[in-house]
């Protein structure tokens, strides 16, 4: 998504944690912060084999912290790599993987994310501060083919300097609850002021909270649909509901982003290979090593068999053909979509449903939104130092987006040519790499011919991303339309069925497209937890602290 200024106007945002989050008010740390497993199971049911449909972030945290349980992850994935969107690709040198990539995926991450940096710090994967967002460096903003630059520290250019105020002043009395509620130490008050806001805009769309609430011209939403406050547009964001644009503005997703210095793929790589000594094994093994990893093994079918237990179709690639395997405990980590192609939305006749219908349309209708990304390697990183080179241009034509990326390991540069969503990523969809690549870099031209002269790919690699096109994915990210979030309550907390004997299936969701915070690895990363934390309930498990099994279903109206 577009670089969100949280606080526009400092003057009036007072400093606050948002810990725990609002909607769950769960705080994971406990959980997964001590030296032993997430939770004690029944000697007997030590090894069992637990299915993971997904290799992502959620389905891997959920196999590591299973695995270091006790319990055996069998993950299936579809496509031919671990990872799911966090997707580090390296570029090469004449076929030679070099150590310079491109961030297909996720690449900037907020010190905020308690969990993920939780994961990081356990596995010391390194980030570099300073995530080089618009307007905290030299900035070229190309609105309605004009040019201005921004340098900061000063404000934005106008109009958007104004705008930003404006918007600023909005958001400060949002901004200005939530902050007394959390500084009060009562997450009853938090409850109270999340409420009020869901009472207000749990209906209303992006577009029309900020019309409503700033009263602008039509000049100036246009302007903040193609440049937001100078830092990004929002126009193909208007139509998804203001509630997701404040979970991540008031939860401070958009402060203090950094930049993972070897990529982000380090994470689910040290997922799978990290060393874990599970309960009563002698030896320390991994999730690689303790598991299976099948590659290139898309689920076709999930069905519950006669005897109650998951029974998963998937396609084998050793044996070219389709497999099938019956499981106690089935954890289900994709995008919404993947579950769709899969039928996890259909009913089963004559055998028990999997999920409850508010669930089964949840993974019906939850919006994903499409996101574009194309990057290639310069021989230098032509921008440092430049009065007159930007490091990033935002523009209204088509690549909207441009960040040049400073790794410290390399003198390459590493330039993200273009970062689209929604309409302005579909817009391109037709147009092959090599040939976009070509209009992209002659619109930048005309932005900035001296830019553009640079723009050079060494050994002509250029590396683009459709992820509404890529193959078992159908989208990048998960963001509400209005009225949805009681759809993502009924898909969140699907997991809590481990709770109701009667309810139970022993299936349960996870991915960040059934979070709260999707798009975002932390989002992902919750909801891999409790899943995981529902396996092992389901499975006997006991728990030493409160597991993500105490969070509340119905702790709000979302109006249902």
């Amino acid at each position: 998504m577009p670089f969100i200024p949280p606080r526009a106007c400092p003057a009036v945002a007072p400093s606050y944690t948002a810990w725990p989050h609002p909607d769950d008010l769960y705080d994971y740390l406990p959980f997964i912060g001590g030296d032993g497993p997430i939770a004690t199971l029944p000697a007997e049911r030590q090894g069992t084999r637990v299915a993971i449909i997904g290799a992502g972030a959620a389905g891997l945290v959920a196999a590591y912290e299973l695995l270091r349980a006790g319990l055996t992850p069998v993950l299936f994935e579809a496509t031919h790599r671990a990872g799911g969107r966090h997707y580090s690709r390296p570029f090469t040198d004449s076929g030679i993987t070099t150590d310079v990539i491109a961030e297909l995926g996720a690449m900037r991450f907020p010190t905020v994310n308690k969990v993920l940096y939780h994961y990081f710090d356990r596995f010391g994967i390194a980030r570099q501060s300073g995530f080089p967002d618009p307007g905290t460096v030299f900035t070229r903003i190309y609105y309605q083919n004009t040019i201005h630059d921004w340098h900061p520290p000063d404000p934005p250019p106008a109009p958007f300097d104004r705008i930003a105020d404006e918007f600023g002043a909005f958001l400060a009395p949002l901004t200005g609850q939530l902050a007394e509620a959390y500084n009060s130490g009562d997450l009853a008050n938090v409850q109270g002021v999340w409420q009020g806001f869901l009472d207000q805009y749990a209906s209303t769309s992006f577009y029309d909270a900020v019309v409503e609430g700033t009263g602008w011209s039509r000049d100036d939403v246009a302007a903040f649909g193609a440049l937001g406050t100078g830092q990004g547009g929002f126009g193909p964001l208007f139509q998804v509901g203001f509630m997701e644009m404040l979970r991540n503005i008031l939860c401070q997703f958009e402060e203090n982003q950094e930049l993972v210095v070897h990529g982000i793929s380090q994470l689910p790589e040290a997922f799978l290979h990290a060393d874990v000594t599970p309960p009563g094994n002698g030896g320390a093994t991994s999730v690689l090593e303790a598991g299976a990893l099948h590659l290139g093994a898309p689920v076709k079918r999930l069905v519950l068999d006669g005897e109650g237990q998951a029974v998963l179709t998937y396609y084998d690639p050793v044996a070219g053909a389709d497999r099938h395997e019956a499981f106690e405990a089935v954890i289900v980590a994709t995008t919404t979509r993947a579950m769709q192609m899969i039928g996890l939305a259909l009913p089963t006749p004559e055998r028990k449903e999997l999920f409850s219908q508010d669930v089964k349309d949840a993974v019906r209708v939850l919006h994903l939104m499409n996101s574009s990304k194309m990057f290639i390697r310069t021989a230098t990183k032509f921008w440092k130092g430049s009065k007159t080179i930007p490091t990033d241009i935002l523009t209204d034509a088509l690549p909207r987006a441009v960040y040049c990326l400073d790794y410290p390991y390399t003198d390459d540069g590493v330039v993200l040519i273009s970062y689209t969503w929604g309409d302005d990523s579909t817009k391109m969809l037709a147009v092959p790499p090599e040939a976009r690549f070509k209009l992209l870099r002659r619109v930048i031209a005309g932005i900035s011919p001296e830019f553009a002269a640079h723009l050079e790919p060494v050994g002509g690699e250029v590396f683009n991303i459709d992820w509404e096109t890529t193959p078992f994915y159908f989208g990048a990210f998960k963001l509400n339309y209005p009225g949805q979030d009681p759809a993502l309550q009924a898909a969140y907390y699907q997991f809590l069925t481990a709770n109701d004997a009667a309810a139970d299936t022993g299936v349960y969701l996870a991915g960040d497209s059934v979070s709260w915070f999707g798009g975002w690895t932390e989002g992902a990363l919750h909801t891999g937890l409790n899943a995981a934390a529902a396996v092992c309930k389901h499975l006997g498990g006991t728990f030493a602290v409160d597991s993500p099994l105490t969070q509340q279903a119905d702790r709000y109206d979302y109006g249902r």
